[in-house]
């Protein structure tokens, strides 16, 4: 049997987009939406699948980012609900892990907010990380700094927008 690695199941690669979700941003993070946006930047397909009613400037911002549809990409997608659900066993592994290795404030994360703690991200990795927040900007800055425009919950909320609330869109 052939096995094949994919950073959806990784939680070391979890633990760098964590961080390079942590560091493209200067807004606070909360988890869940953390554990959102990180969604979205392992598979940006789904940005597509988000229902940008009242936000048209966004859906112009997506259509610069040339991210290709998942109907015109090459991999079958699951449904994103799976995956979401299955991603965050690994996330959750990830940012506690960063947590034990102080990268994370404990008492901001128990708060359930992403913040560096006072010893922060090692100086070699802050460079990689530093230099993958740069080559992505543009796809960072929509996920980190324009979503946040939509609130998480709610009956408006980024987390039903992008059918991913208890019941989706069939509530």
């Amino acid at each position: 049997m052939i096995r094949i690695w994919h950073p959806m199941r990784d939680p070391h690669h979890c633990s760098f987009r964590m961080m390079a979700l942590r560091l493209a941003t200067t807004r606070q993070l909360s988890v869940p939406r953390a554990s959102l946006l990180d969604t979205f930047l392992l598979f940006p397909e789904y940005l597509h699948e988000i229902q940008y009613k009242g936000f048209g400037s966004l859906r112009s911002s997506l259509r610069d980012l040339e991210i290709p549809k998942p109907s015109d990409s090459f991999v079958s997608l699951p449904d994103i609900r799976t995956v979401f659900r299955e991603l965050q066993v690994f996330q959750k592994a990830a940012l506690r892990q960063l947590v034990a290795k102080n990268i994370l404030s404990a008492d901001a994360f128990k708060e359930g907010k992403l913040t560096l703690s006072s010893k922060g991200i090692p100086d070699e990795l802050k460079q990689v990380l530093q230099a993958f927040v740069s080559e992505n900007s543009r796809q960072l800055w929509f996920i980190t700094d324009e979503l946040s425009e939509i609130p998480l919950d709610g009956p408006t909320g980024l987390l039903r927008r992008a059918n991913l609330e208890l019941g989706g869109r069939f509530r």
